[in-house]
Protein backbone atom coordinates (compact mmCIF):
# COMPACT_ATOMS: atom_id res chain seq x y z
CA UNK A 1 0.00 0.00 0.00
CA UNK A 2 3.00 2.02 0.24
CA UNK A 3 4.11 1.89 3.46
CA UNK A 4 7.68 1.18 2.86
CA UNK A 5 7.56 4.01 0.08
CA UNK A 6 7.05 6.24 2.39
CA UNK A 7 9.86 5.19 4.48
CA UNK A 8 12.77 5.17 1.89
CA UNK A 9 11.11 8.51 0.84
CA UNK A 10 11.68 9.91 4.77
CA UNK A 11 15.22 8.46 4.58
CA UNK A 12 16.14 10.68 0.65
CA UNK A 13 16.28 8.04 -1.07
CA UNK A 14 13.68 8.70 -3.73
CA UNK A 15 14.56 12.81 -4.50
CA UNK A 16 11.79 12.36 -7.68
CA UNK A 17 8.44 13.23 -5.84
CA UNK A 18 5.75 15.42 -6.62
CA UNK A 19 4.55 18.09 -3.67
CA UNK A 20 6.59 19.05 -0.69
CA UNK A 21 7.86 16.67 2.59
CA UNK A 22 8.68 18.75 5.35
CA UNK A 23 11.14 17.55 8.15
CA UNK A 24 11.35 20.25 10.78
CA UNK A 25 9.95 22.57 8.76
CA UNK A 26 12.68 22.23 5.91
CA UNK A 27 11.70 20.70 2.65
CA UNK A 28 13.58 17.23 2.36
CA UNK A 29 15.41 18.07 -0.86
CA UNK A 30 17.37 21.04 0.89
CA UNK A 31 18.72 18.05 3.54
CA UNK A 32 22.06 16.91 2.18
CA UNK A 33 21.99 12.75 2.50
CA UNK A 34 24.61 12.87 4.97
CA UNK A 35 22.65 15.05 7.81
CA UNK A 36 19.41 13.04 6.65
CA UNK A 37 21.86 9.73 7.70
CA UNK A 38 22.69 11.59 11.07
CA UNK A 39 19.22 12.18 11.92
CA UNK A 40 16.91 9.30 10.64
CA UNK A 41 17.62 5.53 11.47
CA UNK A 42 16.29 3.17 9.24
CA UNK A 43 15.80 -0.01 10.79
CA UNK A 44 14.82 -2.92 8.51
CA UNK A 45 13.34 -6.53 9.15
CA UNK A 46 16.27 -7.75 6.71
CA UNK A 47 18.85 -5.23 8.08
CA UNK A 48 22.19 -6.57 6.38
CA UNK A 49 24.89 -7.48 8.84
CA UNK A 50 28.80 -8.02 7.66
CA UNK A 51 31.09 -10.49 8.82
CA UNK A 52 33.41 -9.94 11.07
CA UNK A 53 32.62 -9.35 15.08
CA UNK A 54 29.81 -8.26 16.88
CA UNK A 55 31.94 -5.18 18.08
CA UNK A 56 33.01 -4.76 14.33
CA UNK A 57 29.35 -5.11 13.34
CA UNK A 58 27.87 -2.27 16.61
CA UNK A 59 30.94 0.02 15.60
CA UNK A 60 29.63 0.24 12.51
CA UNK A 61 27.32 2.67 14.28
CA UNK A 62 29.41 4.78 16.67
CA UNK A 63 33.14 3.91 15.90
CA UNK A 64 34.63 5.24 19.32
CA UNK A 65 32.11 2.98 20.93
CA UNK A 66 33.46 1.49 24.38
CA UNK A 67 33.12 -2.16 25.68
CA UNK A 68 30.66 -0.90 28.19
CA UNK A 69 28.35 1.09 25.90
CA UNK A 70 28.31 -1.92 23.18
CA UNK A 71 27.41 -3.98 26.28
CA UNK A 72 24.87 -2.11 27.52
CA UNK A 73 23.02 -2.01 23.87
CA UNK A 74 23.14 -5.64 23.47
CA UNK A 75 21.57 -6.33 27.13
CA UNK A 76 18.62 -3.98 25.96
CA UNK A 77 17.61 -6.10 23.43
CA UNK A 78 18.72 -8.73 25.72
CA UNK A 79 21.46 -10.35 23.46
CA UNK A 80 24.38 -10.02 26.24
CA UNK A 81 23.80 -12.78 28.00
CA UNK A 82 22.99 -14.97 24.87
CA UNK A 83 26.93 -13.87 23.71
CA UNK A 84 28.89 -14.61 27.34
CA UNK A 85 28.33 -17.93 26.29
CA UNK A 86 30.21 -17.09 23.18
CA UNK A 87 33.05 -14.89 22.89
CA UNK A 88 31.28 -12.01 24.16
CA UNK A 89 32.06 -8.87 21.85
CA UNK A 90 34.76 -10.81 20.08
CA UNK A 91 32.06 -13.58 19.09
CA UNK A 92 32.51 -13.89 14.91
CA UNK A 93 30.17 -13.06 12.02
CA UNK A 94 29.70 -15.31 9.30
CA UNK A 95 28.36 -13.23 6.39
CA UNK A 96 25.10 -11.46 6.73
CA UNK A 97 25.17 -13.20 10.64
CA UNK A 98 23.80 -16.72 9.44
CA UNK A 99 25.47 -18.27 12.16
CA UNK A 100 22.45 -16.65 14.11
CA UNK A 101 19.04 -17.21 14.59
CA UNK A 102 16.57 -14.67 12.52
CA UNK A 103 15.31 -13.28 16.16
CA UNK A 104 19.25 -12.73 17.25
CA UNK A 105 19.97 -11.13 14.12
CA UNK A 106 17.23 -8.78 14.44
CA UNK A 107 17.95 -7.70 17.63
CA UNK A 108 21.50 -7.48 16.77
CA UNK A 109 20.30 -4.66 14.16
CA UNK A 110 18.85 -2.86 16.49
CA UNK A 111 21.15 -2.59 19.57
CA UNK A 112 23.30 -1.10 16.42
CA UNK A 113 20.61 1.23 15.57
CA UNK A 114 19.84 2.34 19.74
CA UNK A 115 23.75 2.86 19.72
CA UNK A 116 23.44 5.16 16.84
CA UNK A 117 21.38 7.52 18.73
CA UNK A 118 19.47 9.11 16.00
CA UNK A 119 16.80 11.84 16.80
CA UNK A 120 14.56 9.58 14.36
CA UNK A 121 13.98 6.04 14.11
CA UNK A 122 11.73 4.42 11.47
CA UNK A 123 11.18 0.77 11.93
CA UNK A 124 9.56 -0.88 8.72
CA UNK A 125 8.39 -4.28 9.53
CA UNK A 126 11.17 -4.64 12.03
CA UNK A 127 9.29 -7.71 13.96
CA UNK A 128 8.52 -9.61 10.66
CA UNK A 129 9.41 -13.34 10.71
CA UNK A 130 11.09 -13.74 13.83
CA UNK A 131 10.36 -15.76 17.05
CA UNK A 132 7.60 -13.98 19.14
CA UNK A 133 10.22 -13.78 22.37
CA UNK A 134 12.36 -11.47 19.78
CA UNK A 135 9.06 -9.66 18.62
CA UNK A 136 8.38 -8.99 22.12
CA UNK A 137 11.41 -7.90 23.39
CA UNK A 138 11.71 -5.57 20.36
CA UNK A 139 8.50 -3.98 21.10
CA UNK A 140 9.37 -3.41 24.18
CA UNK A 141 12.55 -1.39 23.10
CA UNK A 142 10.63 0.91 20.40
CA UNK A 143 7.87 1.64 23.16
CA UNK A 144 10.85 2.77 25.51
CA UNK A 145 12.72 5.00 22.74
CA UNK A 146 8.98 6.85 22.45
CA UNK A 147 9.78 8.64 25.86
CA UNK A 148 12.85 10.74 24.07
CA UNK A 149 13.01 9.73 20.20
CA UNK A 150 10.85 10.68 16.95
CA UNK A 151 9.85 7.05 15.81
CA UNK A 152 7.44 5.76 13.23
CA UNK A 153 6.65 1.69 13.27
CA UNK A 154 5.33 0.69 9.88
CA UNK A 155 4.03 -2.83 10.39
CA UNK A 156 0.93 -4.60 8.33
CA UNK A 157 0.29 -6.29 11.86
CA UNK A 158 -2.03 -4.26 13.73
CA UNK A 159 -1.23 -5.18 17.42
CA UNK A 160 2.12 -3.30 17.75
CA UNK A 161 0.07 0.34 16.79
CA UNK A 162 -1.87 0.28 19.88
CA UNK A 163 0.03 2.58 22.45
CA UNK A 164 0.83 4.73 19.17
CA UNK A 165 0.30 8.65 19.85
CA UNK A 166 -0.89 8.45 15.93
CA UNK A 167 -1.76 5.76 13.90
CA UNK A 168 -1.92 6.34 9.74
CA UNK A 169 -3.82 3.49 8.11
CA UNK A 170 -2.63 3.58 4.32
CA UNK A 171 -4.12 1.98 1.26
CA UNK A 172 -3.47 1.58 -2.24
CA UNK A 173 -1.04 4.72 -1.67
CA UNK A 174 -3.32 6.77 -0.04
CA UNK A 175 -3.67 7.54 3.82
CA UNK A 176 -7.61 6.55 4.33
CA UNK A 177 -7.76 6.68 8.39
CA UNK A 178 -6.17 8.10 11.09
CA UNK A 179 -6.22 8.63 14.76
CA UNK A 180 -5.17 7.05 18.31
CA UNK A 181 -6.51 3.13 18.35
CA UNK A 182 -9.49 4.03 20.15
CA UNK A 183 -10.66 6.64 17.70
CA UNK A 184 -9.75 4.21 14.87
CA UNK A 185 -11.64 1.38 16.37
CA UNK A 186 -14.48 3.81 17.24
CA UNK A 187 -15.02 4.20 13.56
CA UNK A 188 -15.62 0.79 12.06
CA UNK A 189 -13.76 1.64 9.43
CA UNK A 190 -11.08 -0.29 7.31
CA UNK A 191 -8.77 -0.12 10.70
CA UNK A 192 -11.38 -1.36 12.67
CA UNK A 193 -12.02 -4.65 10.38
CA UNK A 194 -8.60 -5.82 10.01
CA UNK A 195 -7.60 -5.05 13.61
CA UNK A 196 -10.74 -7.72 14.38
CA UNK A 197 -9.68 -9.91 11.26
CA UNK A 198 -6.05 -10.21 12.52
CA UNK A 199 -7.25 -10.42 16.64
CA UNK A 200 -9.74 -13.40 15.53
CA UNK A 201 -6.53 -14.78 13.65
CA UNK A 202 -3.40 -13.87 16.38
CA UNK A 203 -5.41 -13.50 18.73
CA UNK A 204 -4.08 -10.27 20.21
Amino acid sequence: SGKSTVAALLCGKYKKYEGEILIGGMELRSISEKELMQRITLVKHNSYLFKGTVADTLRAAKPDASDSEMNAVLKKVNLYDFLKTQRGLDTELLEGASNLSGGQRQRLALARALLFDSPVYIFDEATSNIDAESENMIMQVIHGLKNSKTVIFISHRLTGAKEADRIYMMSEGSIIEHGTHTELMALHGEYAKLFQLQAEKYIV
